[in-house]
């Protein structure tokens, strides 16, 4: 049985770089009646590891299902992978949930519940005509982190008590945090840290060159990702959003009606299986063996699929 609802985004018009499509794949080859019987499905991601990796998992389970698959990984930032959705350049993403609403749709309503995320969502993006999947277990939420000896200094554990040391240190955050209502605007609502008044470098969110700031003292405070390998490998301490300024950020598969309309029922089914996995651990392991070991995504996309039994 089919398994979605429909949803829509609104998205930005910018300038795509695209990644080169490359039908081929790493499964099994059906029958040629059957995958000419198929939609062609053009998988687009963020320009994240994490976006790119979820999004090679889907190329790969659906080639083996069957379908042509076109890749559009590491598109950019979230308006211009919204985008190329709107304009059928792909017609599947990877998603988050909170970013999706808050950004894609200006939903300000974003709860920490990520069922309760995922209904708020299902009126403005119906109108789009654009359907949504399963939400994964896990979540990579924006969060902030800081290095052993500065959670020591200070006693920081939660944002709560960095926000009392707020003007002692360096912060790390990205170019678009100032104006973000999840960033600076709520900071400042939440915990009452006024960004405008604190020593700030714009970096890379979620990247290794903020974690090597922080890790290297340029910086006191960094903008990670939760699932963000070098947390682990680095010893930082991810202090505890204990006020819920950031959403639920689950992952979702988003598809373009038409394309979900098109497909057999292993579509939801294969995209589901997938999602089912991706709990915070795994998301994180991804993580360690892309940007830690340098494995390459598609590589790590195969074996990620074979040892959870979805190739």
């Amino acid at each position: 049985m089919r398994r979605y609802r429909t949803l829509a985004l609104g998205a930005a018009s910018l300038v795509l770089v695209l990644s080169a499509c490359t039908p081929g794949g790493s499964g099994g080859s059906p029958s040629g009646s059957a995958a000419a019987n198929k939609p062609t499905v053009k998988v687009g991601s963020a320009g994240f590891w994490e976006a790119a990796v979820t999004g090679e998992m889907y190329a790969q389970a659906l080639e083996a299902s069957g379908y042509t698959v076109e890749r559009h990984l590491e598109i950019g930032e979230r308006p211009a992978v919204h985008s190329a959705l709107a304009n059928g350049d792909v017609n599947l993403i990877p998603e988050y949930l909170g970013g999706l609403a808050g950004q894609g749709l200006g939903i300000t309503d974003l709860p920490p519940d990520p069922q309760k995320a995922w209904d708020n969502m299902q009126s403005a993006l119906a109108d789009k005509g654009w359907v949504s999947f399963d939400f994964s277990p896990g979540t990579d939420a924006d969060g902030f982190a800081v290095r052993k000896e500065t959670a020591d200094q200070y006693s920081l554990k939660t944002m709560s008590d960095l926000a009392a040391v707020a003007d002692k240190l360096v912060w790390g955050v990205a170019e678009g945090c100032p104006t973000n209502p999840l960033c600076g605007p709520g900071l400042k609502s939440t915990y009452g840290i006024d960004l405008a008044t604190l020593q700030v470098e714009s970096l890379p969110p979620c990247s290794t060159d903020i974690a090597t700031s922080l890790n290297d003292s340029a910086i006191g405070v960094a903008q990670v990702c939760t699932t963000q390998p070098e947390i682990s490998s680095m010893n930082f301490v991810l202090l505890t959003d204990d006020k819920h300024l950031q959403p639920a950020q689950n992952l979702v598969a988003i598809a373009t009606k038409e394309l979900a309309d098109a497909a057999s029922a292993d579509f939801a089914e294969t995209l589901n299986a997938i999602t089912a996995k991706l709990t915070t651990e795994a998301l994180t392991q991804l993580g360690e063996a892309i940007v830690v070991n340098h494995d390459e995504i598609p590589d790590v996309a195969t074996q990620f699929l074979k040892d959870n039994g979805l190739l």
